[in-house]
């Protein structure tokens, strides 16, 4: 899958107005308009993957599957609401669900490839409070690997939660959309997992 560049959140009222149109069109059989969205969002959803399976091969194969899961459901999306949010919803439980079945179907311990050996990159550039400069710490190879290690040790909701605010961007209010959750609840597991990842992270600082 040719990917595209992560689209910025939130996204402008002309390309949601834009998004509508295109899945009316989509809905009516054009599948040049499918494709269009495919492309507008491919590198976020590749991204998200990407982050919370933390293997490429993996990933690529999970955001096809996001998106033949969004075609296939573009009958119950309501013209009401946001393509985007939508789409984030369905790419993050099928990301969870990915994680679910893979662990229920890992190899034992000592076989297989460790998810601290990922090769998904991973943005320091939000470290908590008190941390050295993130492009000190870039220079710092080990550190990276570090923080991918650690982020494995994060419950897959805390994962999942720390990568669509801290790395993808989304606002505190389209998580909540995404996930179907409270405010409050989004605001308290980024909390937890924030302070999960500060307290793993201090020793290597």
């Amino acid at each position: 899958m040719q990917r595209a560049e992560v689209p910025a959140a939130p996204l402008a009222a002309a390309a949601v107005d834009e998004d509508r149109e295109l899945v009316e069109q989509a809905r009516g059989g054009d599948a040049g308009a499918f494709e269009a969205l495919v492309r507008r969002y491919q590198g976020w959803v590749f991204t998200l993957a990407l982050r919370m399976v933390g293997n490429r091969a993996e990933a690529e194969d999970v955001a096809q599957e996001v998106f033949l899961k969004a075609y296939r459901g573009l009958a119950g999306f309501k013209a009401a609401s946001r393509f985007t949010t939508w789409l984030y919803a369905i790419a993050s439980h099928h990301c969870l669900n990915h994680l679910q079945a893979r662990s229920r179907r890992s190899a034992p311990a000592g076989r297989g490839r460790s998810h601290a050996e990922s090769d998904a990159p991973v943005a320091v550039e939000r470290l908590p409070d008190g941390a050295p400069r993130a492009d000190a710490l870039l220079e710092r190879t080990d550190f990276v690997r570090i923080v991918q290690a650690e982020m494995t040790h994060l419950t897959e909701e805390h994962r999942l939660i720390l990568v669509l605010r801290d790395i993808q961007g989304l606002s505190y209010e389209d998580i909540a959309r995404t996930l179907g959750l409270e405010l409050g609840t989004v605001r308290s597991r980024l909390h937890r997992a924030r302070m999960e990842m500060k307290a793993r992270l201090t020793p290597y600082l």
